[in-house]
């Protein structure tokens, strides 16, 4: 018997909220509505990566810009807390060094003028 594969998505989002294969849900009938049927690497790379269905077609789900805006915040405001210590009075950092993490702050803060895919700055030692 050949093996079967099919997703489970919300009709709405495109979203996957299940993978059946037909070795482990023999009865077709079961497998939840809506779903679409995969091959095999269709399958894999769904279940491996974030795949949302368009048209009736397993698709990459691409972030949208707000998304990604979204996503390079938070990365910064981490990396701006975890340098934080830095900037204080009492760091041990000085001189040209301190200028380094002076720079790579601002370079933090000023991320989000970039045109995505953003780059983000190289930490100094």
């Amino acid at each position: 018997m050949e093996i079967r594969y099919f997703g489970h998505y919300d009709s709405g989002s495109g979203e996957y909220f299940g993978f059946y294969p037909t070795d482990l849900y023999p009865d077709i009938e079961s497998i939840p509505t809506p779903n679409i049927e995969l091959t095999f690497d269709e399958w894999q790379t769904a279940i491996g990566s974030r795949h949302i269905v368009v048209n009736g077609v397993s698709t990459p789900y691409v972030k949208t810009a707000e998304e990604q805006l979204d996503g390079i915040k938070r990365i910064r405001t981490r990396l701006l807390e975890q340098s934080d210590w830095v900037v204080l009075p009492y760091s041990p950092i000085t001189g040209s060094k301190l200028e380094e993490w002076i720079t790579y702050r601002q370079a933090l803060r000023d991320i989000t003028t970039q045109t995505p895919p953003y780059v983000l700055p190289t930490q100094p030692e």
